[in-house]
């Protein structure tokens, strides 16, 4: 084991233990490989991401799984969309046109839960594919 594997594995060891089973060896595949020639110390960034990830999946604690199932997701999706067209109308109906700026992030979000709603309705189970809006 390197010396920049063992740095890689003791922040990963910040991440709650379910989550490393199933993802740690891939995390730490792909941060190997993203390390340059003769790297011995994980990136600044590289830390600071994952201990701010791990931080907020040890928050979520055993609610992790449920907050990323999909039809939870959808909801999300269908109200940040709906809540930005509410807010855009507000907007304008004070006269402030540059709240039309918004719409097209309503529509980013009505597409992505049109998409998941895609994704449940074929009855997949588990996570959802890349792409999907979903963290």
């Amino acid at each position: 084991m390197t010396p920049l594997e063992r740095r890689y594995r003791r922040l990963l060891a910040f991440y709650p233990r379910p989550f490393r089973r199933e993802h740690g060896e891939e995390m730490l595949a792909v941060l190997l490989e993203s390390a340059a020639e003769g790297q011995r110390w994980p990136r600044l960034g590289d830390s600071a991401n994952l201990l701010r990830n791990a931080l907020w999946m040890r928050r979520l604690g055993a609610d992790w799984p449920n907050t990323h199932h999909p039809r939870l997701w959808l909801m999300v999706r269908l109200l940040a969309g709906t809540w930005l067209l509410i807010l855009t109308a507000i907007l304008c109906g004070y006269g402030r046109w540059w709240g039309l700026a918004l719409v097209p992030f309503a529509l980013l979000h009505f597409a992505l839960a049109l998409r998941l709603g895609r994704f449940i309705g074929r009855g997949a189970d588990g996570p959802p594919p890349p792409g999907l809006g979903v963290s």
